[in-house]
């Protein structure tokens, strides 16, 4: 025996409902990953679509599946950590698909090289129709991220994070991930981006029914964590730079770069 940590399990969770349409894509990008150690996790809102059928024929098996109502996504999130059996947990949209076959086994990797690491981040590509974009999060810290966002699709937490700070707040229907995040970034957790493609984001979702009620959710989140005063301060110093940004790269944001078809 040379005494090598054991790789650490990776438990992909995907929540869903009535997903039947674009599922598909993200298993296959699941089944397509060369690291074994993985197990999948499926929590479904009880769906009409067929979506329970199409994963209980996935040529990736479900570890747990649970097909019944719930009371939103994050609190389908939140059952899904529950079941999850891994060291390591990412959550894959059904619509969204892991970038390229060695995700996991590269990410791993580095937990596996650093046990003390709680939390790894870093890029997507974001696909809306007839644009696709690269975002990168090499500029988000814990100083910025009050200020900013990252993508839950660019992620993988350590089990141990949601036993430090908690799960999902379900007070929050479309800012739990983040507020997760905040709580996470604000902790002593160690925390580290990687340069490289974690998952294929599809733009839209949730998020942008209502762009009025996320702004006015998200404010709410950030007061929780800092007084009005930085919190305005931080905001305007972020417009600046993202409008500087726009107007020097050709309505880029900060962190956005264009890709072709690749």
């Amino acid at each position: 025996m040379n005494g090598a940590a054991p790789p650490p399990l990776v438990s992909v969770i995907t929540v869903c409902f009535n997903a039947a349409r674009v599922l598909p894509r993200a298993i296959e990008s699941l089944h397509a990953q060369r690291y074994p150690e993985r197990e999948w996790v499926v929590v479904d809102g009880a769906s009409t679509d067929g979506t329970q059928a199409l994963v209980a024929q996935a040529p990736e098996r479900p570890a747990a599946f649970v097909s019944e109502p719930d009371r939103g996504v994050y609190d389908a999130m939140n059952k899904a950590v529950a079941l999850a059996r891994g060291e390591l947990l990412f959550f894959l949209n059904a619509d969204d698909r892991l970038h390229d076959p060695e995700v996991l086994g590269d990410v791993a990797a580095l937990f596996a090289a650093d046990p003390g690491l709680d939390l790894v981040y870093g890029d997507v590509v974001v696909e809306k129709p007839g644009e696709r974009s690269l975002k990168r999060a090499n500029w988000i810290n814990r100083g910025t991220l009050p200020f900013e966002d990252l993508c839950h699709q660019a992620v993988f937490a350590h089990r141990r994070l949601f036993e430090q700070v908690g799960v999902f707040d379900l007070r929050w229907p479309t800012s739990a991930d983040y507020d997760w995040l905040l709580r996470v970034f604000r902790s002593p957790a160690r925390v580290r981006y990687v340069a490289r493609r974690v998952a294929v984001f599809a733009g839209g979702g949730m998020h942008t029914r209502d762009p009025a009620a996320l702004v006015a959710e998200r404010r709410a989140v950030r007061l929780q964590y800092m007084r009005r005063g930085p919190l305005a301060a931080g905001q305007l110093a972020s417009r600046i730079v993202h409008r500087l940004s726009r107007t020097l790269r050709g309505g880029l944001w900060l962190g956005h770069h264009r890709l072709g078809g690749e």
